[in-house]
C-alpha cells in the first residue's frame, strides 16, 4: 500500500504543478511524477492496469492507495492562492463531457500510459515525459490526475468512473495489440 500512496502523492504534486505552471510548462513537466514512479518502482494504477489479465496484481488496492496519496496532497496544497479556482475551471470541462467522450479520452490516455511505462522498462526513459506531455496536450483523461484536480476544486463528477474504465480499456487494448504474443493477432492468423 505504501508504494501506491507514494504514487498518489507524486501525481497530486504533478497536478499542483500543472495548475500553477505557465502553459505549456505544466504539460511538459508533469512527467516528473511518472519518471519517479518508474524509478522507484512504485504502484500507479494507470501504469499497472495495462497488465490486467496477464499479471495478478492488487489493482483495487493500488487504486485505493493512489486515491489516499492524492487526497493527502490535495488537502495540504488546495489552500494555496489560485489553485482552487484554476482546478474548478479545469474540472468544469470534465463535468461537461458526455460519458462516451470521458471513456474515449480515458482510453487514449491509457494507451499512452502503457507506452510510457513499457518504454521505461525497455530503457527509453524519455517515454515518460513524451507520453505524459502528449496525453495532456491532447486533452486525454488520466483518472488519478483527474481525481487530484477534483480534490483541489472540491468538485466531483461520475465521469471519473468512465475515465477510469477508459484508462483500463486503453492500456489493456494497447498491450493486446502491441505485444509479440498478442492474442488478438493470433486469432487473425490463418492456419496453413
Amino acid at each position: 500500500m505504501r508504494k501506491s500512496i507514494a504514487s498518489g502523492v507524486l501525481i497530486g504534486m504533478a497536478a499542483y504543478l500543472f495548475l500553477r505552471a505557465e502553459k505549456p510548462w505544466g504539460a511538459l513537466l508533469f512527467g516528473f511524477a511518472l519518471c519517479f514512479v518508474c524509478l522507484f518502482e512504485l504502484d500507479l494504477f494507470t501504469g499497472k492496469i495495462g497488465w490486467f489479465g496477464a499479471k495478478d496484481l492488487p489493482y483495487l488496492k493500488i487504486l485505493l492507495g493512489n486515491a489516499i496519496g492524492v487526497v493527502i496532497v490535495c488537502l495540504l496544497l488546495r489552500w494555496n492562492m489560485g489553485v482552487q479556482e484554476e482546478a474548478a475551471t479545469l474540472v468544469a470541462a470534465k463535468v461537461a463531457l458526455p460519458w462516451y467522450l470521458a471513456l474515449i479520452n480515458g482510453a487514449f490516455c491509457g494507451v499512452l500510459m502503457f507506452l510510457a511505462v513499457y518504454s521505461w522498462s525497455k530503457g527509453l526513459r524519455a517515454g515518460c515525459f513524451l507520453c505524459v506531455t502528449v496525453f495532456i496536450l491532447c486533452g486525454f483523461e488520466h483518472s488519478i490526475a483527474d481525481l487530484a484536480y477534483m480534490a483541489y476544486a472540491n468538485v466531483w463528477t461520475w465521469n471519473l468512473a468512465w475515465i477510469l474504465v477508459g484508462n483500463w480499456v486503453g492500456a489493456v487494448g494497447c498491450r493486446l495489440l502491441m505485444m509479440d504474443n498478442a492474442p488478438f493477432f493470433s486469432l487473425l492468423q490463418t492456419k496453413k
